[in-house]
Order: structure tokens, then C-alpha cells, then sequence
């Protein structure tokens, strides 16, 4: 019970707070004490608690000291501020991070963000506004794709392919996630905080 509520509370937080090809790229970092943050589309901890990463519409920062500086961390998406919409890390390998931008897909690390890779293949369009990981099948994750292509996305090989599997709930969605709350189906909820407010579906809406 204290894992869902610490998901859902992570959850709240993000909202309140307003996340071409595979080939890996080079994440160049530049150290900041006060990064310009507008927009807070997400945040969340690695799966030790050492590092933040936080998701803005300036781009992507983590900090390995609690908040007190920031880093702002390189992303290939052929400028120097993305719009990150959301970040999932691996529940179990701090080196895996998936994170969701507006304009460039879903991103992936398996290196603690030295570098990246697009793993967009199966995605119906690259505005990509929410991002969730399952906890108890880290390779399994849903993104909402928002505009060309609109709807909820699934993959179940860390991103290699991915698969529509439904229209997702109304209007603007803030943030996606997953909670581990069984729903007697064999499987668990899959939340959405939206303009119209929280909304949960067993996997998918």
C-alpha cells in the first residue's frame, strides 16, 4: 500500500508541477545552480534514490544532491531545449531511463544518461505527453501519443516495437502511470491525470 501511495503522490506532484531512427547520441551536460524551469511535466528518482530527473518544457536536468544544483542533460532531438513530457526510470536498473518529449518520441539510456536512442518504431506520431513503465514487467510500458496518431501505445520489449491498443481517455493528459493495484484481470491500472482530472483503466483506456 505505501509503493501505491508514493506512485500516486509522484503522480500529483507532476501535475501540480506544470514529460529518427535508433542510434545512440552523445548526452552533453551543463552544470547549473539555478536552471530555468518552466513547465514541470515531470519528476521522478532513479530506482536507488541517488539521482532526480526532472522533465520541463526548457528540456531535461538531474541532480545528484537532493535539488541543490542542477545539471541540464543532453537530449539528440536537434536542439537544445526539448519539451519533456515524461520520464520513467527502471524500477530495478538505475542505467535504464525512458523519457517522453513533444516532439521527439520516447528516448531511451541504458548507461545513466551518457547517451541515448529514439525507439520510436510502431509509434503512430512523435508528441508523445504521457510515459508508464510497469512495475512488475519493466520491459512493458505504455505512451499516450497526442495529434498525428493519437492514442495509447504499448510495448513490451523496452521499446523495440510498439503497438496501438487504444483511443486513451479524454482530453489533455498531464501525466501517465502505472500502479500496482491488481485488477483481478492479470494484470494492473494504468492511471491518467487529465484536464478533467484522474482517470483509471485496468492497462489501457
Amino acid at each position: 500500500m505505501a509503493k501505491i501511495v508514493k506512485l500516486i503522490v509522484a503522480a500529483c506532484v507532476v501535475v501540480a508541477a506544470h514529460a529518427y531512427g535508433a542510434m545512440a547520441a552523445p548526452a552533453e551536460e551543463s552544470p547549473s545552480v539555478r536552471p530555468a524551469f518552466e513547465h514541470v511535466h515531470a519528476l521522478a528518482f532513479d530506482t536507488g534514490g541517488r539521482t532526480v530527473w526532472l522533465g520541463a518544457h526548457t528540456g531535461f536536468f538531474r541532480s545528484e544532491n537532493g535539488g541543490m544544483s542542477w545539471s541540464k542533460v543532453g537530449l539528440p532531438v536537434g536542439h537544445n531545449g526539448p519539451d519533456v513530457m515524461g520520464v520513467s526510470p527502471h524500477p530495478r536498473d538505475a542505467a535504464v531511463l525512458y523519457v517522453a518529449t513533444h516532439e521527439a518520441g520516447v528516448l531511451k539510456t541504458t548507461d545513466g544518461g551518457r547517451t541515448w536512442a529514439a525507439v520510436n518504431n510502431g509509434l503512430g506520431g512523435l508528441d508523445v505527453h504521457g510515459l508508464a513503465i510497469d512495475p512488475n514487467a519493466p520491459d512493458k510500458l505504455h505512451a499516450l501519443v497526442r495529434d498525428k496518431g493519437d492514442g495509447v501505445y504499448r510495448t513490451t520489449n523496452g521499446g523495440q516495437k510498439w503497438v496501438r491498443v487504444d483511443d486513451g481517455p479524454g482530453g489533455e493528459t498531464k501525466v501517465l502511470t502505472s500502479v500496482n493495484l491488481a485488477t483481478g484481470m492479470g494484470g494492473i491500472y494504468l492511471y491518467a491525470g487529465t484536464a478533467a482530472g484522474l482517470q483509471r483503466d485496468p492497462d489501457c483506456f
